[in-house]
């Protein structure tokens, strides 16, 4: 049967579950992914020129992107002193940013 000639209770019913969709992750990084990651962000956000308005324009929502994942992916480490610092100094520099 095609999905027209179903009933609108059946249909409803499908078009309900097929509208909500859990997401998990098992993403699993190690402290040293992490720590790379970290100083690859906070290398490529420091040396860029910071005056030039249109490349803040187009970069600065891929960096707040990239700081959300970090931010998460960070916590199970953050409380190693090497890690929490980098951490402190990478959300420092960003607030120096804004």
């Amino acid at each position: 049967a095609s999905p027209r000639a179903l009933p609108r209770p059946a249909m409803a019913a499908a078009l309900s579950h097929a509208g909500s969709r859990s997401y998990m992750s098992v993403a699993n990084y190690s402290r040293e992914d992490v720590l790379q990651q970290l100083d690859n962000f906070h290398a490529e956000v420091l040396s860029t020129n910071w005056a030039d308005y249109l490349n803040l324009v187009y970069s600065v929502p891929f960096w707040e992107a990239e700081l959300d994942k970090l931010t998460t992916i960070v916590q199970p480490y953050v409380h190693e002193p090497d890690v929490g610092a980098k951490f402190a100094k990478t959300e420092e520099m960003m607030d120096v940013l804004y």
